[in-house]
Formats: C-alpha cells, structure tokens, sequence
C-alpha cells in the first residue's frame, strides 16, 4: 500500500502549503477517488485508520489537514473556504497519481465536522461528487451552535467565526446546507447518526433531510442506531468506535456501483451559501465566507448563462464561468 502525503496551495486565496495524506493500492487500474475528512478542530491523523482500512477496498483515499490544523497553514475558517481546500487536494491527487484515479468517481466521507464538510461540499460543488457519506455532521452552523450540544465546539466558533449567530449572521448563513440543499439532486447521500447524540444531535440530519424534500432533490438514506442496535453510530472515530467501520461495506458498494450522469440540468436554480463552484461556472458571494444569494443559470449552446436572483443583502457577488473543475467537464443535459 502506498501512503504519501501531498503538498498544494489553494486555488481561491493563495494559502500554502496545505498538506493531505494519501493511501492506496498501486496496481495500476483507475479507482474511485474519495476525501476523508477529520472533524472539527482536528487533523489527517484522526483519520489515518480510515484511509488505510478504505483503501484496502479498492480506493484512493485523501485525507487533507484544513487550513489551520495539523501541519496546514492559514487560519481555520470552520466550513468557509476551507471546504474549497478539500476539492484542491482531491484534484492534486488527481494530477500526482493519474495512473491511479477514476476522474469520474469522486466520493467524500467525513465525521462530526468533516461530517459537516461533507453536506457543505455536495451543495458547493453539486456536479462534482458521486457519493458523500456524513457520520453526525453539522448540517448549518447557527443550530449546531444554538443547540448548545459541545460548549467547546462553541467556543471554538465564536473564536474562529468572531461571534456568535446573532452577533454575525450573514457568517453562519454562508455555513448553511440545508439553505442549498436543493443544489444537488444527483449525489447519493448517506447520513449516519445515534439516537442519543448530543454533540451534534439527529436534528441537523433531520433539517437536512426536510430541506431535500422540500425542494423535490432525491432524498439521503439515513442510518439511524438505537440503544439495543448491533451497530451502533457512535460519534468519534473507529479508533473510539471500532463499529464504525461496520459503515465501509455501505459506503463502498455504492462507491464502486456505476456512477451516474452527475451533469446539472438545463436549466436551474441554486442558493449560493458563501459559494458554489461547478464544471462550468463559480459563483462566490463576496469573499466566500459572507452571506447568500439566489442564482439562475441556463446553458445556452453548451455555454452556461448565470444571473442573481435575489440579493436582499445587495451583497457583491462575483460569477466567473471559468472553474478549477473544468477539466472533469461532463457532458450537460
């Protein structure tokens, strides 16, 4: 098995160097490619048992430090651009190992707060992603910390973010999925939580899920355990929670399973929290880290038409149809 570490630079502010591990079987034959993400305040090394374990089912596996954590430069910015820093060193995977990576298969798993990058990053970058799994991620922010289930977690957030929702809430507004939900109708989402949760409790799955279903996307399967259950979705990791990885024959069937058309429709519409980045075009609503607004897009003779619907905030909102993803370009329906 290789395992090597990767060093890259972001490409929406410059931060460097940010640093991934990678672990895989080189044999030569393109695999899927799939983000492990730590969770929050930690580092890669939380996660250096998963990325062993998954790739022995056939997987590269890529677990980044988040800017600011583990030997990553730059100051953490708890689900803002950091969330970008994910899909570049998924893509430097891409170009240090081409002989390796099925570019069409890209898949994200995280826990707690990388649970949390995981629903931030299948509705920034709603075309890019074939299957993401959240074990007890935080789906917005504001009710992460209005829950008030990990006073640390809070206290972290007013220090990263600077202050608390009501104080600054076009901050948490932009650290909202359920907000975008309705951005990605193609990933297939799984959603692993405990009943008895309460450092991010089932109800940020739960607004998740409601969000889906209002806006007619296909909905996430949710694992749910129990007091009595087998298998139980503990928060922590497998080296806490040993039944964790109980998950990996879940997660991998539908990885290695035919990917489907993962193109945007014609025509859509998207609620753009902080930023979305697609194939074809990017849109990011001040610096990424501030606020939403609504967008229209229509591709007309292949190329996207992108307009603000609504900006009730009048924030200023740059749209660029150029995009580091542009490459992986997919045929659009």
């Amino acid at each position: 098995m290789i395992v090597d570490e990767l060093k890259y630079d972001s490409s929406v502010d410059g931060t460097h160097p940010l640093f991934a591990d990678v672990a895989f079987r080189e044999d030569g034959k393109l695999k899927p490619l799939v983000a492990v993400m730590h969770g929050y305040n930690g580092s890669s090394k939380d996660v250096s048992q998963e990325i062993r374990d998954l790739a022995k089912l056939g997987l590269v596996c890529v677990a980044p430090d988040m800017r600011g954590q583990g030997k990553s430069a730059g100051r953490w910015d708890g689900g803002g651009l950091d969330v970008h820093d994910i899909v570049d060193a998924l893509l430097d995977a891409i170009r240090q190992f081409p002989s390796e990576i099925n570019t069409s298969n890209i898949n994200i798993i995280g826990y707690s707060g990388g649970g949390g990058n995981v629903l931030a990053a299948v509705t920034r970058f709603p075309d890019l992603f074939h299957v993401g799994a959240s074990f007890f991620g935080v789906s917005d922010y504001a009710l992460f910390f209005e829950n008030k289930g990990s006073v640390y977690a809070n206290e972290i957030m007013q220090k990263v973010l600077g202050g608390t929702p009501s104080e600054i809430p076009e901050v948490y507004l932009a650290r909202n999925a359920c907000l975008a939900a309705c951005n990605n109708k193609v990933t297939k989402i799984h959603l692993f939580c405990d009943d008895e949760e309460t450092a991010c409790p089932p109800i940020l799955n739960k607004k998740f899920l409601e969000a889906q279903h209002a806006a007619g996307c296909k909905p996430a399967t949710m694992h749910a355990s129990r007091p009595g259950d087998k298998v139980r979705w503990l928060h922590g990791y497998r080296t806490d929670h040993p039944m964790l990885a109980q998950a990996d024959e879940i997660i991998a069937a539908d990885i290695h399973a035919e990917v489907p058309d993962l193109s945007l429709p014609h025509t859509g519409m998207m609620n753009v929290c902080g930023y979305v980045v697609t194939r074809h075009f990017q849109v990011f609503v001040e610096d990424g880290q501030h606020g939403r607004v609504k967008i229209h897009y229509e591709f007309e003779d292949g190329r996207p038409q992108v307009r603000v619907l609504e900006n009730p905030k009048d924030y200023e909102v740059h749209i660029s149809l150029q995009s580091p993803l542009a490459r992986l370009k997919s045929k659009t329906a």
